[in-house]
């Protein structure tokens, strides 16, 4: 099974003022989804996405980025930092809900005789 892996950030909630500096970003929304290579019965890819938002610290004047020159790798390395995670550990969380989607480890049944 191969899986692909996109990194969505689909808003970043900033301070308009900390100190002197503007736009100070607070609170970053990421999302990692996984696509599988296995499709379902509709022909679609499978697909598992983790959410959440990471919160940063109070800026610092010697290592602030302009808002508008934040770039998604800066969001991605921030977000990683702050969960205290590896881009590997994050890629190990999806696979694991994308195998448990794809070969569910348990199934609900009844007997045939019910």
């Amino acid at each position: 099974m191969a899986n692909t892996y996109t990194w969505d950030f689909p808003q970043l909630d900033a301070a308009p003022t900390e100190g002197s500096l503007s736009d100070v970003v607070k609170t970053i929304y990421y999302r990692l989804t996984a696509t599988s290579d296995q499709t379902n019965s509709d022909g679609e890819p499978h697909m598992v996405s983790a959410y959440g938002t990471a919160n940063l610290g109070d800026a610092s004047g010697d290592s602030f980025t302009d808002f508008n020159s934040i770039t998604k790798d800066q969001c991605k390395a921030w977000t990683l930092e702050v969960l205290e995670k590896t881009e590997a550990e994050m890629k190990t969380l999806v696979d694991e809900q994308l195998t448990a989607l794809i070969t569910p480890p348990v199934v609900g049944k009844v007997p045939s005789g019910w």
